[in-house]
């Protein structure tokens, strides 16, 4: 067998699952401790997406820590998203309150890219309008830090303004979006104010101000709220909580361009500020935990899906030649859609496909430049970065990382 043939035949396949009607709600948990991942009562409750919190340098200051994470999340089998803020030593609106340089945040967010490619799903800064953030009054900042990050990670899924329901946050977008390039699509939002207090006003008044899909990254039941004195702002309220989940699904519900929901969280210390976790911190279960259950049950039942198959091979008549195969398995066996691809973060093409079925396999074949395959055959790893959009479901997306043999 040739040396070529050898190689190809090493090539992973990847199961990509898109949906076939309007998309359902995705339903996530957010949560710092690797631990909980590994809770049978989290993974019981069938999620399959985490959203995790890291400073914009993590990959510098705390690379074992979002290993921790990552490591947790894909034991539970769920897919990870990283949200980026402020660095651990900083006491904003307080001093040292650290606003990175353009550069310095593309830098460490190349450098997280870099480290950790499984990720592929970011948050450009987690609810940055808060005071507690750096940027809170910079929208135009983190507009700048967006095109950034999508610069590094092109293939990537990126939310771009990330706020919570409190103060001018409907004029903060405004400004991120003036200054933001483009026009994004992806948009995040921390509703506890409507979960929590039973109305709908602050998640409309974002639908109303930004186009696309919203996603609620943060939502969920706060038992109890305390300030820096120790003070409680919210008094602790368990029935509260539990009617808050309740409200949550209602307005992710009600609303067809919300496509995704974070709860947070599954447990807080005795001694947290912030507490909404569906545990006690004894980890006995809460009845936030049992209407989360409940409203995951009520969910409209999935549609039906439909499956590509992708794999990957480099040619065996031409070395500098990519071989792309999309397999659709759906009634009908039509699958149309855009890839996007890149090799060790250098985009090779983007191209249509379309299956129908009397012909279900896809084939895309894709020149790479010898300068490139000759990093590509010097590297350690070589991971090769697919980004899925498809046009039938318009608005779906799908982004996953394969990895490819090494070129001839």
């Amino acid at each position: 067998m040739t040396r070529i043939a050898a190689l190809s035949l090493l090539a992973l396949s990847l199961v990509l699952v898109v949906p076939a009607g309007a998309s359902a709600l995705t339903v996530g948990l957010g949560d710092q401790h690797p631990w909980a991942y590994a809770d049978p009562r989290l993974r019981a409750l069938g999620l399959e997406v985490a959203r995790i919190v890291v400073p914009w340098d993590a990959a510098r200051t705390e690379p074992a820590a979002v290993q921790a994470q990552l490591d947790a999340i894909r034991a539970a089998g769920m897919a990870p998203h990283v949200a980026f803020e402020h660095r651990r030593s900083d006491h904003c609106p307080g001093s040292p309150c650290v606003v990175p340089s353009a550069a310095e945040y593309r830098a460490a967010v190349a450098a997280f890219h870099g480290r950790f490619p499984q990720v592929t799903t970011f948050t450009t800064w987690n609810e940055a309008n808060h005071q507690s953030q750096p940027v809170a009054s910079r929208p135009e900042t983190v507009a700048g830090y967006y095109a950034q990050l999508r610069a590094v990670c092109p293939a990537c899924t990126v939310v771009a303004g990330d706020v919570l329901d409190s103060g001018s946050y409907v004029r903060w977008l405004q400004r991120f979006r003036a200054a933001a390039p483009g026009d994004p699509q992806l948009w995040g939002l921390h509703d506890y104010g409507d979960a929590t207090y039973g109305t709908t006003t602050g998640t409309d008044a974002v639908l109303a101000a930004v186009p696309g899909t919203l996603w609620i990254e943060e939502t969920g039941g706060i038992v109890t709220l305390r300030n820096a004195a120790g003070r409680a702002t919210l008094p602790a309220s368990e029935p509260r909580a539990a009617a808050a989940i309740d409200q949550a699904f209602a307005i992710a519900r009600t609303r067809p361009r919300i496509a995704r929901m974070y709860v947070y969280q599954w447990q807080a210390g005795s001694e947290d500020r912030f507490d909404a976790g569906l545990l006690r911190p004894d980890g006995s279960l809460r009845p936030s935990y049992t209407r989360l259950v409940a409203d995951l049950a009520a969910l409209p039942a999935t549609a039906p899906t439909r499956t590509l198959t992708w794999k990957a091979t480099w040619s065996k008549a031409a070395r500098s030649r990519l071989v792309l195969r999309a397999t659709c398995r759906a009634a009908g066996r039509r699958c149309a859609g855009t890839v996007v691809v890149s090799l060790r973060g250098h985009r090779l093409a983007t191209r249509r496909y379309t299956t129908t079925a009397a012909h279900p396999v896809a084939t895309l074949r894709i020149s790479v430049r010898r300068a490139i395959r000759v990093r590509a055959r010097a590297a350690a790893r070589r991971p090769l970065t697919l980004a899925v959009r498809p046009t039938r479901p318009a608005g779906a997306r799908t982004t996953t990382v394969l990895q490819l043999a090494r070129p001839a």
